[in-house]
């Protein structure tokens, strides 16, 4: 089953950049939402929108290279965005029609701690790997944040390559949200506790994604049509 997800997903997962004189510097991870060329990807990797880039990488069973000297690089538009739930819609430039799976969207509602998810992203194209990296997970818990955005905890070790890339629910094979960060127990006590003690920051192996409905907002106000999957 994972394996049929990954192959699913990794063809609309591209590395996000920032193109410069002759080279490409890689911020972090975006996936395709829409056959008109638009990708939802973390608004924290877009606040200088001059020059963004994605570049798909190639698809093999065998061993790939691990970086690539040349890509494909097609420049993006930031479309929409939602700082305040750190989700951005953007738009590939170049007149493009690209497959997509149909009915891929889903719901959060339905997901529950426990589920088995799967996340997808460039997790180490810092240090210049750029091989897509698939990782299997469990949901830990659902949360809201400080400013009560909808948050799905999960199991899974973070890397900085993976901000910005789809988590899918391996039950139904739909994404349900846009990876983020690691999630950090201390900054969130320490910034709503009354206690002047201070408390020991801890590495965190729990990372979390923002809920996929607030990219399907961003889609709607773009004026694009999704089918969103709801489970009965």
């Amino acid at each position: 089953m994972l394996q049929g997800i990954s192959h699913k997903f990794r063809s609309g997962v591209m590395m996000l950049a920032r193109s410069g004189d002759e080279t490409i510097n890689f911020i972090g991870s975006a996936f395709l939402v829409h056959s008109g060329g638009y990708l939802l990807t973390a608004a924290h990797l877009t606040t200088e929108e001059k020059d963004l880039v994605v570049v798909p990488t190639t698809y093999s069973e065998e061993y790939s290279p691990m970086s690539f000297q040349r890509v494909a690089a097609m420049p993006v538009q930031v479309r929409q965005v939602d700082v305040a739930h750190d989700v951005a819609l953007l738009r590939i430039e170049q007149d493009i029609e690209i497959g997509v799976p149909d009915d891929f969207l889903g719901a959060t509602q339905a997901v529950r701690p426990g589920a088995s998810v799967m996340s997808l992203g460039y997790s180490f194209g810092h240090q210049q790997v750029h091989s897509l990296m698939g990782y299997n997970a469990v949901v830990s818990a659902k949360i809201r944040s400080r400013n009560d955005t909808a948050m799905l905890l999960y199991d899974s070790a973070f890397h900085e390559g993976d901000r910005g890339g789809p988590l899918v629910h391996v039950g139904d094979g739909h994404i349900i949200g846009i990876v983020s960060g690691r999630f950090e127990p201390t900054e969130i006590v320490t910034a709503t506790s009354t206690s002047t003690e201070k408390l020991e920051a801890r590495e965190s192996n729990v990372s979390y994604a923002i809920a996929i409905e607030y990219g399907l907002e961003l889609m709607q106000a773009e004026g694009l049509s999704s089918q969103l999957y709801t489970p009965t």
